[in-house]
């Protein structure tokens, strides 16, 4: 494993779609997120939420990466547009072992840039949407939370929790059906919230926290 997952951002992108996704491989698996977007200037998300890209879609090297992520956007035009954004994926083609996860409306980058050509794929436009756009592939829709096809997984925006889960297991990584779900009444328990150190984690709980003590 190369311990990197990519997240390729672009106006009115999802924070919230990805967020589970950098976390459960930050926590479970010590795979931090590396930001990329075709320029390197301030990316606002649908949530408005500013966030600064650490490199350019020209710096990415797939052999640093074990991932590349595409969250899915609020109005997706303007981007189907940058010619530099859909370049680069297109030179994702030459690669079809390297894993690429694309949620909600991040799939319509990837059928721009004919990746989802061959492939099976879901995406969260309505039908009609599907059948008109002449770049998607819709006879290769499934409609469906999440569909993995070889080296692409896509999802809709509701299968947030599963989508990390699914990609990490694509890595070859052992990970809970419940990594990133929500609580639920049956263990909302006073016991559910007390949790304990073992005596090496008091060891280091007492260095790391030696100024506080």
């Amino acid at each position: 494993m190369k311990k990197k997952i990519a997240l390729l951002i672009y106006p009115e992108f999802s924070l919230q779609e990805i967020s589970n996704t950098s976390a459960l491989f930050r926590w479970y698996f010590d795979s931090p997120t590396l930001v990329f977007s075709t320029r390197r200037e301030l990316v606002k998300s649908e949530e408005g939420i500013l966030v600064m890209p650490e490199k350019t879609v020209d710096e990415f090297a797939v052999d640093d990466y074990d991932c590349l992520i595409l969250p899915g956007v609020s109005d997706v035009r303007e981007s189907l547009k940058d010619k530099k954004l859909i370049e680069f994926l297109k030179s994702l083609r030459a690669y079809p072992d390297f894993l690429i996860g694309a949620i909600c409306g991040g799939p319509l980058f990837l059928s721009m840039a004919g990746l989802l050509d061959d492939k099976k794929f879901t995406n969260q436009l309505y039908v009609e949407m599907n059948e008109r756009l002449p770049f998607i592939k819709h006879e290769n829709i499934e409609y469906k939370p999440i569909v993995v096809d070889q080296n692409i997984v896509t999802a809709v925006a509701d299968a947030y929790a599963d989508f990390p889960i699914v990609l990490a297991r694509c890595l070859g990584y052992s990970c809970p059906d419940d990594a990133y779900k929500g609580i639920s009444n049956d263990t909302a328990s006073a016991k559910s919230y007390r949790h304990h150190l073992d005596e090496d984690g008091i060891k280091e709980f007492e260095v790391v926290f030696k100024d506080f003590l």
